[in-house]
């Protein structure tokens, strides 16, 4: 149970991640009028996002996912 739970809260997250990361990267031209500070704060954000993306990508973790009831329905 707490393991199919676990496969669906990550399928989730891996696809929330994902299309977040396609949007930023798709209305990232709209930055250029974001104070320095606003852009330091976004490329945080970039870097968060990259590196919550790289540790989903885990094996293990990706077998999880592959078996969600989202992922399967997907």
């Amino acid at each position: 149970m707490l393991t199919s739970l676990l496969a669906e809260a990550l399928a989730v997250t891996f696809d929330n991640l994902t299309m977040t990361a396609s949007i930023l990267e798709c209305a990232e031209e709209a930055s250029e009028d974001l104070s320095p500070e606003a852009k330091q704060r976004l490329a945080l954000v970039h870097t968060g996002l990259a590196m919550a993306i790289q540790g989903m990508e885990f094996e293990e973790l990706q077998q999880l996912i592959k078996r969600s009831e989202i992922y399967c329905d997907g």
